[in-house]
């Protein structure tokens, strides 16, 4: 070790934590427990060992932090760690993690393998990015896993499982209709063996099950810098930016899910999100866990106009816009999930809660609505098993939840059986319908498109294998499906009124003639509220929605059969017009959109058992005069 009078240091500032190049020099600022003793290790680059040990003086403490200051430090020429009590401490605001190339690698011996880089600040030409800035009632969300989303796509010519080789899939995704994706923690944490502890403020075991991994990464992380193993390059830092701003010139936006546990502290929270937002141009963030300082962020200014999406909060603390359509903030929770699954397998008693959750739009937020995500069953193992599957897990098959609200059509996992097949291929179909035909911000689970399964497994947080990893065979053995979705999007984008800013009050409010919705059933006007009944009838008034090109949108008429058997609807009266049926998830022989159908319905349809069929509103032609006699 090199001594302390080798290396000239001053007080430093403890307001900025993290290792940062402050005017003078470069800032080293730590927080550490109470009668605890803290050091800074510098390391030359590419060497094994500490350089130079460097303790911090009780001068240079204050509170709970440590802050000093090296003049004229050149940062390019190291890495660093820091010491308390006598035990390395990865710095939790480091820029950049290093030792951690490897996804999954097991932890080394060497206490000073895993070091912190500085944030190099090197020029990157954004080519004047900007941001798509896309409200949340055009929004199509798409979510992924960074490592397991391109692991097997055979279509990767780069590194797969990394930022690199998801800019490959940016034409897939603006094929699908996709303008928004959100990213599972994609900052660095340690996956296997060790974590950073926020109680102990020490490196400890959170998983203690030899050789299994934390696939997802929904632990205590450092929040400032990109996941070295997620990297086809050297260079995190450029990498990401190249992502983001590819993405923005595909007119994609780009949301990061980031999970604080209940001790992290709520300045490091504002500071990293406002790092991602400013330093890497990241449209938005999904915030989980007790840590999130909700109200905090809410109404910090650089964050504005940021999309923030939480789980739960008090409507009273948001910050009203002048416009519904530049609202920043989001419920994102599984209230839509477990309702809609209950309705689509037909259990008694879900018709106005489902009517509720389809026409949700509160003024002030707007709502997520997924049917599957990452925590619980994908959409196809959501029709082909009732129970968890998750003996992989090493757990006893007891972790994950037991409440899927799930159906497997007859049979518990696969089946040849064509009936069967069929059945589950139907239902997965009105999944998807009932997201992109709800006011909220519909949310695809990546893979889902494609028929992806996982084998039963609800809670594959450990499964860094062929169950976590999107099966990309799927999109030839699944063609059909995702042709079905390709069209479900781009039908909902051609009807805005569809995803209005607003929510629709059911009244007409503006003399159009009919309310902007109405809920119908087996009689016109009349919603079947009886706990046996399993359907729905929503019409949304075109009338209260415009075009692109100014012109009122046409009406849709959504039914909903989720019973056994053929129900008939009673259609709403529209005058001069007539419906005509354009989507059908049981017309299997006319490939569901049913674009060149010319048959005409004003009074009566027949839906078949667990259907979904969408109508609209066409102008009733009109019939030569008849001749009159000579």
């Amino acid at each position: 070790m090199v001594e302390r009078r080798k290396i000239r240091t001053e007080k430093g500032l403890a307001l900025v934590p993290g290792a940062n190049k402050l005017s003078g020099g470069c800032n080293f600022a730590v927080e550490v427990p109470e009668g605890s003793q803290a050091s800074l290790v510098l390391y030359k680059k590419r060497s094994r060992k500490p350089f130079v040990e460097i303790p911090f003086t009780q001068e240079e403490r204050i509170g709970n932090m440590y802050a000093l200051s090296i003049p004229d430090f050149q940062p390019e020429a190291y890495e660093y760690n820091f010491m308390v009590d006598g035990k390395v401490y990865i710095d939790p605001c480091a820029y950049r993690i290093l030792g951690r190339e490897k996804f999954g690698a097991a932890v080394d011996a060497d206490i000073h393998k895993v070091r912190c880089g500085f944030l190099r600040n090197e020029a990157f030409d954004w080519e004047g990015d900007k941001e798509p800035s896309i409200p949340y009632h055009e929004m199509i969300l798409y979510k992924l896993h960074v490592r397991g989303y391109t692991k097997t796509n055979r279509t990767v010519t780069g590194t797969k499982g990394t930022f690199q080789a998801l800019e490959e899939m940016i034409p897939y995704w603006k094929e699908l209709g996709i303008n928004t994706i959100e990213l599972m923690p994609a900052y660095e944490f340690m996956e296997s063996g060790t974590c950073r502890d926020a109680e102990k403020e020490e490196m400890v075991s959170e998983k203690r099950t030899e050789g299994r991994v934390n696939f997802w990464g929904y632990i205590p992380g450092y929040y400032f810098a990109p996941k070295r193993s997620y990297c086809a390059t050297d260079d995190p830092e450029k990498e990401f930016k190249t992502l983001i701003k590819k993405l923005h010139q595909a007119g994609i936006a780009c949301i990061m899910e980031m999970y604080f546990p209940k001790e992290c502290n709520m300045l490091v929270v504002l500071r990293a999100l406002q790092f991602w937002k400013l330093y890497y141009h990241v449209d938005g963030f999904h915030l989980l866990g007790e840590g999130v300082p909700t109200e905090i962020l809410m109404h910090d200014a650089i964050l504005s106009n940021t999309r923030l999406m939480f789980h739960d909060f008090n409507a009273d603390q948001i910050i009203k816009k002048k416009k519904s359509d530049n609202k920043c903030i989001a419920q994102y929770e599984p209230g839509f999930q477990q309702d809609m699954r209950r309705f689509l397998k037909s259990d008694e008693d879900m018709v106005g809660v489902a009517a509720y959750r389809f026409r949700r739009n509160p003024r002030d937020y707007a709502v997520i609505n997924y049917m599957a995500c990452q925590d619980g069953f994908t959409l196809n193992d959501m029709v082909t098993y009732n129970y968890r599957h998750n003996e992989a897990n090493q757990e006893n098959n007891q972790d994950g939840s037991s409440y899927n609200y799930s159906w497997n059509c007859g049979v518990e996992g696969p089946s040849r059986k064509l009936q069967v097949r069929q059945m589950r291929e139907r239902q997965i179909r009105n999944a998807f319908l009932m997201m992109l035909l709800s006011q909220g911000v519909p949310l695809i689970y990546g893979g889902d498109e494609i028929g992806n399964s996982q084998n039963g497994n609800n809670n594959a947080y450990c499964q860094d294998n062929q169950v976590g990893w999107i099966d990309w065979k799927g999109m030839k053995k699944n063609r059909e499906l995702l042709e079905f979705v390709k069209s479900a999007i781009a039908f909902r984008k051609e009807h805005p009124i569809l995803h209005v800013p607003d929510e629709l009050r059911g009244v007409d409010y503006k003399t159009k003639g009919l309310p902007d919705v109405s809920l119908h059933g087996e009689r016109a006007w009349y919603m079947n509220s009886e706990n046996t009944s399993r359907l729905l009838g929503i019409m949304y008034y075109g009338a209260y929605a415009k075009k692109a090109d100014g012109s009122d949108d046409a009406s849709v008429y959504v039914a909903y059969n989720f019973h056994w058997e053929t129900r008939e609807f009673a259609l709403p009266n529209l005058r001069h017009k007539r419906w005509k049926k354009v989507i059908d998830t049981s017309a299997e022989k006319e490939n569901y959109f049913l674009k060149e159908s010319e048959e005409k319905y004003s009074k009566k349809l027949e839906i078949a058992p667990r259907t979904i069929v969408v109508l609209l509103a066409v102008e009733e032609e009109k019939k030569d005069a008849p001749v009159a006699a000579l």
